[in-house]
């Protein structure tokens, strides 16, 4: 016989609250990592974060999605926003065990002095890849010969 606790949606998802409200009271007054935060759940999706001489290079674990699944956006508040849909299978089965979830991921980052015009992205393998390139700063300064 396969034993395992059974599957409720219910008890998980009201602990996995608790947990939230926990982990964000706790994070309150601290400070996250410079380059992002999470959104309202915990780490949907892992991404790693590469910062070049030129550009930064985010890498992003979405195994399992079709590039239609995923839609990247930045917006004009400087806020890199990488979403994730996974459709709920429509099957009514009972489950004896879950891990594996569906619905939206999202992830967003305050990205600011990049090139949004310039961005590129490429999946493969599960493997989300963004190079974000940097803008170029202007030298402002004014150099004086003295006679």
């Amino acid at each position: 016989m396969f034993r395992t606790i059974p599957f409720n949606i219910r008890e998980n998802a009201e602990k996995g609250r608790e947990l939230m409200e926990k982990a964000l009271d706790f994070a309150a007054g601290q400070s996250f990592h410079p380059f992002g935060r999470v959104s309202a759940v915990i780490s949907p999706f892992r991404v790693d974060v590469v910062d070049t001489d030129a550009s930064y290079e985010l890498f992003a674990e979405l195994p399992g999605f079709a590039k239609e699944q995923i839609h990247v956006s930045y917006d004009e508040n400087n806020c890199l926003r990488i979403k994730a849909e996974r459709p709920v299978p429509e099957m009514q089965v009972r489950y004896l065990c879950r891990e594996r979830r569906c619905g939206d991921f999202e992830r967003e980052f305050f990205v600011d002095g990049i090139d949004p015009e310039g961005v590129s992205a490429a999946y493969e393998d599960g493997v989300l890849h963004l190079v974000l390139p940097k803008v170029k700063e202007k030298d402002n300064r004014t150099v004086f010969t003295i006679e």
